[in-house]
Parts: structure tokens; sequence; C-alpha cells
């Protein structure tokens, strides 16, 4: 019996070893630099990252390319660097990030920057690049009323299939109580918010956190973690539906986009068809494949997980040490990449500490182990 019981923890500790083990460093990041949040990733592997500024108004670059492990400014400096320019003419503060099949880089700007209630008009905004050619081809200003300063647009999805030049789907988080979806028109820039405060875009108020082992539950008045609304996004591979998650909730929702790409939807249409997918774990980002499987930054496990179509899930990594909060995921030809923030270590959530520890890591898994 002893025997048995001593090999069943050595295969164990094997098995913990392997899902240790089992991913691929992209790239490091020190300071100066700053931590990274969105990703993409597109169909040659080239990979895009984001670096907000709504926790830290840093004055290095806010998108760049990742070459040989380097941090490359893109499309060009002038337009990821501070400036003076008009706020629609640079990025304020990009987080999520999409490539889409004919390898445009969608960025999602929140125009939020740290130490600054305000978003001002144009800073927060959606902009499509042609990754070859370096040329931005779309800005889509968020605009007024829908614009609001108590608003987080944390990631994005962009559907092709509905609309003349496709449809933009945004989870608003929510720096303030404000949370929401919004869908943006490529075409002719028209803006709608949807599903305000509504139960499946907001926090759940009775949530709490097992972060690095220490139970932290939701309060939005004295914050400790990173929390909120809608945030994770992802879309199925034939477009027709729409996935969301709260970042402080374990609830997972979906809706068609025949209906919600409709900008002549009324709420109520809109509410009647909130789909229920079930539970799933506590993260940031999603990613999503060609098969319909989801992935998942699990930041309490500290893990990356996978949902099939099925509605199964299993855990494709594990990283006790530096899987502190992952953040930004995306999929490509087999492999999830992901960034590993370290968001939950922030002055702000910890009395005034910065408990980061860089460099900040980006890294990718195979997703069939």
């Amino acid at each position: 019996m002893k025997k048995l019981i001593l090999s069943i923890c050595f295969v164990g500790i094997s098995l913990l070893a392997n899902a240790q083990s089992n991913y691929e460093l992209v790239t490091k990041i020190s300071p100066p630099n700053p931590d990274p949040s969105g990703i993409a990733v597109s169909s040659n592997d080239r990979v895009f990252l984001g670096f907000p500024r709504h926790a830290d108004n840093h004055k290095e670059l806010a998108l760049a390319e990742v070459v040989d492990g380097k941090l490359i400014p893109f499309p060009n400096k002038e337009y990821v660097y501070p400036g003076t320019k008009d706020y629609k003419n640079w990025l304020v503060s990009p987080h999520g990030m999409y490539i889409d099949k004919n390898d445009v880089l969608w960025v999602l700007d929140d125009g939020k920057r740290s130490g600054q209630k305000e978003i001002p008009e144009g800073a927060a905004k959606v902009v499509g690049i042609d990754i070859y050619t370096k040329k931005i081809i779309h800005t889509i200003i968020i605009p007024k009323p829908v614009l609001s300063d108590d608003a987080h647009y944390n990631d994005l999805r962009v559907d092709l299939s509905h609309g003349s030049k496709g449809t933009v789907y945004i989870a608003n988080s929510g720096f303030g109580e404000r949370f929401s979806l919004v869908v943006l028109d490529v075409a002719t820039g028209k803006a709608k918010e949807v599903l305000l405060n509504h139960y499946s875009t907001s926090p759940d108020q009775s949530f709490v956190a097992f972060l690095e082992g220490k139970p932290l539950k939701y309060d939005f008045k004295k914050q400790k973690f990173p929390l909120g609304g809608a945030d994770g996004i992802a879309i199925s591979p034939d477009e027709k539906t729409l996935y969301w998650t709260a970042i402080s909730s374990r609830k997972l929702y979906s809706i068609s986009t025949d209906l919600l790409s409709n900008l002549d939807s009324t709420e109520q249409e809109i509410e009647n068809a909130v789909k229920f997918e079930g539970e799933r774990p506590a993260c940031d980002g999603l990613a999503e494949d060609e098969k319909g499987n989801i992935y998942f930054g699990a930041f309490e496990q500290q893990s990356i997980v996978k949902r099939n179509s099925a509605g199964e899930f299993s855990q494709i990594s594990y990283d006790r040490e530096n899987y502190v909060w992952p953040d930004g995921l995306a999929y490509r030809n087999g492999y999830v990449y992901v960034t590993l923030g370290q968001w939950n270590r922030l002055p702000g959530f910890n009395d005034g500490k910065d408990l980061r520890k860089p460099p900040y890591l980006v890294v990718k898994i195979k997703t069939e182990q």
C-alpha cells in the first residue's frame, strides 16, 4: 500500500512538473517598458502587444510588435508614444486586441489614463491597422452619449459577417459602476450601448476571489484586486454567437450576433435573447479557436483552462510561480498566447506598495497536449 501511495505521489509530482513546463517563452519585458495587457497574433505568427495607461500613465510605447524578442513600435513611433495631437490620432491606452481573418489588427483604445477622471472624446476608439502596410484603415470613435467616463472599454471582437464592413463588439467592465456591451458599425461609425448594468454584464456583488492563496471579497469602494463587469469576450467560428464574462463572476453568457449586430434591435429583445452558458473559472481575457473551444485565463487556479464545444473543461497549463494574473489571451495555429500580468499586485490594491516582480512574461502554450 505504501508503495502504491508513493507511486501515486510521484505521478502527481510528474504531472504537475509537466504542466508547469509546457509553455514556450515569447518574450520577457523589463522596466522602463511597462507590463503588457492585450495580445494579438497574425496568421503567420506575428505577435502584437498593447500597453495600457489606465493603471500607470507611462511615457513608453503603447503598441508594439515582438521581433526577435524585442519590442518594436507599431505601426510607428508617432502613433504609440504620448503626444499633443488630437486624441483620435494616437493611442492613449490600448487594451483589447484582435486580428481578423484578413490579418487586420483591431485595437481597442479605452482612452483612460491613470490620474485623469475624464475620457476625452476621440481618445476612446477602435482602430484597424493593416499589419503588412502599417496603414491605419479604420478609426471608429466611441461617441457621446455612449462614451462615459465611468466606462472601461476592456476587450473586443470583430464580426465581418454583419454590416457592410463589419461590426465590433466591446466589453465594458467599468471604471465606475457602469457595465455593458457596446456595438459599433464599422462602415457608419454608429454606436449603441446595450445590457447596461444587466445581470449578465455586471459583477457578482457576493464574489470572493482567491488570489495567490488569499480570499478577497468584492468591494467596489475598497478595491483589493481587479474587479468589474463585462470583460472577457469571444466569438464562435461561424460568427453567429458572441460570448462574454464579467471579471467578478463565474458565469458565461452568449447571444446571437444576428440580433446584437442589428442596431434597430430593442433593449428588451436583446435582454430576452441572453443565454446562460453555465459556470466557468473566474478569469480575465478569453481566446477562441476554429473548433469552438474557448480558453480562459483562470487567475484563481493560476492556469489556462479550455472549454470545448460540449461545455467540458480541461486544464492545459498551470504555473503557480508565473501565472499570477493571466490577462490577454490570443489563439493562433495550435497555440494560445498569454500576457502574464501581475495586476493584483499593483500599489492601488496593496496599501500603496508595488508588489509586482518584473520581468513580465509573454508565453505560448500548445493547445493539444
